[in-house]
C-alpha cells in the first residue's frame, strides 16, 4: 500500500511552538500553591500519596498544562512522575473541584498570585 505523504501547510508552520518552562516558574508554582494549601513544599514533588498532598500536585499538574501550555510528558520530570500520573492528576483536579469545597477557593487564590502568560494571542 502506497501512501502520500502531503506537505505541511504554511498555517501550521507559522504557529508558535509549545513554550518550555524552566525551573524557576515550576519552583514558583510550588510555592504558592503549598502556601495556598498549607502543606510543605517539598512534599509536593515527593512521593507521598496522603490527600492533600495530591490536591496540591494535581493543581500544579492542572496549571502547568492549562496556563502554560505544557504537555503531560514535559510536566512529568518535573515532579519524578509519569506522564500517565500527570494525565490522571488533571482529569482528576477537574472532579475535585466540584466535590472538595475549599479547593476552588485555592485554585483562584494561587491563580491570582502567579505570572500566568498570554500564550498564543492573536497580539505577538
Amino acid at each position: 500500500m502506497i501512501t502520500a505523504k502531503f506537505r505541511t501547510p504554511r498555517q501550521n508552520l507559522l504557529k508558535r511552538k509549545p513554550l518550555f518552562v524552566d525551573q524557576d516558574i515550576i519552583n514558583n508554582l510550588v510555592s504558592k500553591v503549598s502556601k495556598a494549601c498549607n502543606i510543605d513544599a517539598k512534599l509536593i514533588t515527593k512521593k507521598g500519596r496522603y490527600r492533600p498532598q495530591v490536591l496540591a500536585r494535581n493543581m500544579c499538574f492542572y496549571i502547568l498544562h492549562v496556563h502554560y501550555k505544557q504537555k503531560a510528558a514535559q510536566i512529568a520530570p518535573y515532579f519524578h512522575r509519569d506522564r500517565t500520573t500527570v494525565l490522571h492528576g488533571i482529569n482528576t483536579f477537574v472532579n475535585d473541584v466540584e466535590v472538595v469545597p475549599f479547593y476552588m477557593e485555592q485554585y483562584t487564590e494561587v491563580r491570582s498570585k502567579i505570572k500566568i502568560p498570554k500564550l498564543y494571542s492573536e497580539n505577538y
